[in-house]
């Protein structure tokens, strides 16, 4: 079985479903409330499982009792813990999601102990073992830490491991130095629209696909929600459609959307047809509630046709021409 090692720290995500997101200074009716466990890693790590690749988060965690929660929830999923190491008497990081009728979702983060980092305390043996390497962009959002994070990467990196560095929401908040480096080591991006634009502006790249690519990059893939995605190659762009979905809720759609390139590239090498695949992935996972769910290869490629048979049936032209 193929592994990928993941960074970016486990997290518990708190729900909030409520009919409407209100204005500033308004109020709005709960309607449910749950947590569950989460953070980009987590939910990435849920979908390699779904397809057969063996996930192992690097995260540190606290005894404390979210911690605690984590550390059963990675036992009863069978998840790899040679990466997780004890911060005893420290806090666990957690991230609020209110999510409205529409399923779009806002967020509130606050960060724990998840984002230490020191290289000392996992197995030695994994860079070894693992075909690639997945890294969110809230790991550069730990000052002292983030910066050995990325040391550690680069290191990696230098061994031949492909780095999918999925950018998220924070970008505002990030070193621009520190993510010059990741950009610099990485062999897949995966930015949405509104991050392909900040990351333009921050470090002044005026396209951000092409020199993407000029530096070194297997590819650039921009998603654009219900337009789909854009896969940048070498080779030229290549659209991709946006697949059917009944939209319940958009948390861990680009998680799952990161794990599912993944798995595809891991089990045949094939990028466009990953993407596609990986597109699936995203909307199998906004069909239900929280930021992962189970499905399975079959799923996925039945998903991933039936985009294609609308997209084909939309371009061809009426009866009778």
């Amino acid at each position: 079985m193929k592994k990928v090692l993941l960074f970016g720290g486990l997290l518990m995500d708190r729900y909030i479903v409520t009919g409407r997101y209100p204005r500033r200074g308004e109020d709005t009716l709960i309607r449910e409330e749950f947590q569950q466990p989460g953070g980009c890693p987590f939910n990435v790590a849920k979908t390699l499982q779904n397809l057969g690749v063996e996930p192992v988060i690097w995260s540190a965690l606290s005894d404390d009792p979210m911690g605690r929660e984590l550390r059963a929830v990675l036992a009863a999923e069978g998840m790899s813990s040679r990466a997780v190491y004890p911060l005893p008497g420290e806090k666990t990081g957690y991230c609020m999601v209110v999510l409205d009728r529409e399923g779009e979702r806002t967020f509130f983060t606050y960060r724990g102990c998840e984002g230490h980092f020191d290289p000392g305390r996992a197995d030695p043996a994994l860079a070894e073992e693992v075909s690639a390497v997945f890294v969110t962009g809230i790991y550069l959002l730990y000052p002292g830490w983030s910066g050995l994070a990325v040391d550690f990467l680069e290191q990696l990196a230098a061994r031949g491991l492909p780095v999918l560095f999925d950018p998220g929401p924070l970008l505002g908040e990030m070193d621009p130095a520190l993510l010059r480096r990741m950009l610099d080591l990485s062999a897949i991006l995966t930015p949405n629209a509104a991050e392909r634009e900040q990351i333009e502006k921050a470090l002044d790249i005026p396209d951000l696909p092409g020199w993407g690519l000029r530096h070194g990059m297997r590819c650039v893939l921009e998603t654009r929600g219900e337009r789909g995605a854009v896969l940048y190659l070498p080779e030229g762009a290549v659209e991709l459609p946006p697949c059917p979905a009944r939209v319940v809720d958009t948390t861990g759609t680009g998680d799952s959307f990161a794990g599912g390139l993944l798995a595809g590239l891991l089990c045949h090498g094939d990028l466009v047809r990953a993407a596609r695949e990986a597109s699936a992935c995203g909307a199998l996972t906004a069909e239900a509630l929280g930021a992962h769910r189970a499905f399975g290869w079959e799923e996925v490629r039945a998903r991933a046709a039936q985009a294609a048979a609308t997209c084909a049936a939309a371009d061809s032209p009426p009866a009778g021409r």
